[in-house]
């Protein structure tokens, strides 16, 4: 849909990327609206955590826009890196869980100002080369004026969907908190916690089925990490994380104590 290019703004000397609409792209207004949304939302957003917007124009009829040129790699990237090195560490986990850690920080942030990211997975997910994780990718996103389109839109990626959006049911900001906690059992336990081969086997697998617990998977990681995981893949919304900062509230201390060294309870 786009093309990404390093770019210097003559204005403040800075390297920047520079996204426009890609020649292969259809001339649709839902991916044009797409385009804009992504600017938008993340535009609205300053936050350590979050891709950095700078600006968003028309140029001799073109829609771009410029955002900070992140160094690093995805998240995924990251963790297929690990799976191809074999053994998982606990300094690997707790980087992992730290990087989490962050961007729950910036999801916190996006749902304070009323904005729902709607695709957080590992691929939306980049970490820095100093080490900052930032969520990227708000083309999905719905902003706090939408209104148009009814909650239960099937819209994001397919293995990191919650259960009351297959259901047309309200969604707000627990359905980014399910996700964040499949991407959280996804690179600890290096498998997804929901499978099927066809979408409708994977729905099936949201609606009703229970992922293997993570403490069977990863025995080695402290214990409040697998009531973390299990508690934001609540299938009830009622009974998942209320918002971001709670989920932040369990992790937190967890990790600080990984970093110091202390395991133990």
């Amino acid at each position: 849909m786009t093309v990404d290019y390093r770019a210097n703004d003559p204005a403040t000397g800075r390297t920047v990327v520079l996204t426009v609409p890609s020649e292969e792209s259809p001339d649709s207004p839902m991916l044009l609206a797409r385009f804009y949304r992504e600017a938008r939302a993340a535009g609205a957003l300053q936050h350590p955590n979050i891709v950095a917007i700078f600006d968003l124009g028309v140029d001799r009829g073109s829609p771009f826009i410029t955002s900070e040129l992140l160094e690093g790699s995805t998240l995924e990237q990251v963790v297929e890196q690990e799976k191809s090195r074999g053994a998982q560490s606990m300094q690997t986990s707790t980087t992992l869980l730290n990087y989490i850690l962050q961007v729950s920080r910036g999801l916190a942030f996006a749902h304070q100002n009323g904005i729902l990211h709607r695709d957080v997975r590992p691929g939306t997910i980049f970490v820095t080369a100093s080490g900052t994780a930032k969520l990227t990718n708000f083309a999905l996103a719905r902003l706090p004026q939408a209104t148009s389109r009814p909650y239960g839109n099937l819209v994001g990626t397919i293995d990191y969907l919650a259960p009351e959006i297959m259901c047309g049911n309200h969604v707000d900001g627990k359905a980014d908190i399910w996700a964040l906690g499949c991407t959280l059992y996804e690179i600890l336990a290096y498998t997804r916690p929901f499978h099927g081969e066809k979408m409708t086997d994977w729905m099936f697998s949201i609606m009703s089925q229970e992922p293997k617990p993570l403490r069977e998977l990863r025995p080695d990681l402290p214990p409040e990490v697998d009531e973390i995981v299990r508690r934001a893949l609540k299938k009830d919304r009622n009974e998942r994380y209320k918002n971001a900062e709670k989920l932040i509230s369990d992790l937190e201390p967890v990790v600080l104590r990984l970093q110091s060294g202390t395991q133990a309870l």
